[in-house]
């Protein structure tokens, strides 16, 4: 199984991104985010999250839990732009996630 670093630095690279455009987009210098794509530096969950956004994915796919690389739903997409505008932290996105386990059918 893929480490999270060899995803993000795949999916950077299937996007023509460039470090310092990633590093950029996370507030980093280029040789910090280096570190995280070698994995010399474990990514925080705010970093996953952020990632996640702009690849247009989901943290499941980057944490390689899921196989679907892109975010296609309709409903999913809408409630990620709603967690971005809302600006909904991690720990209440969370607690939103559990919270739906328990409700599916």
């Amino acid at each position: 199984m893929k480490k999270i670093y060899e995803t993000v630095r795949d999916m950077r690279e299937d996007r023509d991104l460039r470090q310092k455009d990633v590093a950029q987009f996370l507030e980093l210098s280029r040789t910090t985010y280096n570190h995280y794509e070698l994995g010399h530096t474990n990514f925080t969950v705010d970093m996953i999250i952020k990632l996640a956004k702009l690849f247009h994915t989901t943290p499941n796919v980057l944490l390689n839990f899921d196989a679907s690389p892109e975010i296609t739903d309709p409903d999913l997409i809408r409630l990620c732009k709603i967690i971005k505008k809302e600006r909904i932290d991690t720990k209440t996105l969370l607690q939103i996630i559990e919270l739906s386990k328990t409700l599916r059918p």
